[in-house]
């Protein structure tokens, strides 16, 4: 059951701040009340999840940016990166994990550096939502993600804590 980049390039695309919109001599500030928050797929989570998009790939940065809401319980399914990806706790309890292995306790203020290639998913504590903020490059085939299966409840919650 794989998913292509083109279900998450729909699921991040809204309110993102495009080539376009970039001032060549310049910046631009995006304020958050404009950035709108969009449900996460059930083809692609499990449980209720929010992504609030805040850039899209630009000329010389090709990556994509995030805030990912997880309410408790909710999870991404198994997935890999063609490149690589950062994740950043910004508020709650959060898990992690990398296929086969104990699962990560994440608190606010933890950084998740995931190499590419490596099957992982992330998701909020079993009882407290999390907000991460993502950093996710692409390849140059235009790919960030490689959805796979669904996480159990039992990969879920083998924590290492």
């Amino acid at each position: 059951m794989k998913k292509s980049i083109f279900a998450a390039a729909l699921m991040f695309g809204a309110g993102a701040v495009m080539a376009a919109d970039v001032p060549a001599d310049s910046q631009l500030v995006q304020r958050s009340a404009d950035l709108p928050a969009v449900a996460g797929s059930a083809e692609v989570f499990t449980g209720k999840v929010q992504v609030q998009n805040l850039s899209d790939p630009l000329p010389g940065m090709p990556v994509t940016s995030a805030y990912v809401i997880f309410e408790p319980g909710a999870r991404s399914f198994w997935h890999t990166h063609p490149v690589g990806q950062t994740l950043i706790i910004v508020e709650g309890e959060g898990r992690s994990g990398v296929y086969g292995e104990k699962v990560s306790v994440l608190r606010k203020g933890d950084v998740v550096v995931c190499p590419k290639g490596v099957k992982h998913f992330h998701g909020a504590a079993p009882d407290q939502r999390m907000v991460q903020m993502t950093i996710t490059a692409f390849d140059e085939q235009g790919s960030n993600v490689e959805w796979m299966e669904e996480v159990t409840d039992e990969q879920y919650l083998n924590t290492e804590e």
